[in-house]
């Protein structure tokens, strides 16, 4: 409901039809819509870090890895776009949603084991030694998120299968190509 209607357009009342819930039992769980969003966005990122994780402890070089983390977030997009439509428009410009909470603490997660994944690169030659971890970490994560969103808003096409791999093939070129080895 949140991808249909936009978080500010979708009521309480429309989750609990949605759901085939009384709406009472919507409040039940969660004391109101912020909650509700940041529950959403808290099990996306969940998921999302899972999927981190298991790129990190696989197999593959770090720039095979991040490259990975990279066609992995795009084909979210391709098998789940109303997903990414509610991370991408509608709670990263909602007010408290990364409040001190799981959301923030999976947030800096994420980080964490991309920093980790370019710091082994670089320890092992794959990637430049020189660069920032957490600043390339943060730079990938920022790369995918403006990726998402501008296919999302449409600025980047991403309705087809050829246009998925064109813009997969784009990102791990550009931003994991650019922590190689000069």
């Amino acid at each position: 409901m949140f991808a249909e209607k936009g978080y500010h357009g979708c009521r309480i009342a429309d989750v609990a039809r949605q759901a085939g819930v009384a709406y009472g039992l919507v409040y039940h769980y969660f004391r109101n819509k912020d909650e509700l969003l940041e529950s959403v966005c808290a099990e996306q990122w969940t998921l999302f870090v899972r999927a981190l994780r298991a790129a990190s402890e696989g197999p593959g070089t770090a720039a095979e890895q991040l490259g990975g983390v990279c066609r992995f977030a795009v084909d979210v997009f391709r098998t789940a776009p109303a997903a990414v439509r509610v991370l991408m428009l509608e709670v990263v410009p909602t007010p408290n949603t990364f409040r001190a909470g799981s959301t923030r603490q999976t947030f800096e997660e994420a980080v964490s084991i991309v920093a980790g994944i370019v710091r082994r690169g670089a320890t092992r030659g794959e990637l430049r030694g020189d660069v920032d971890a957490a600043v390339a970490a943060t730079s990938l994560l920022g790369a995918l998120e403006l990726t998402l969103t501008s296919m999302v808003a449409g600025i980047v096409r991403g309705g087809t299968d050829d246009e998925i791999e064109r813009v997969k093939r784009a990102l791990v070129d550009q931003v994991v190509g650019g922590l190689l080895p000069r």
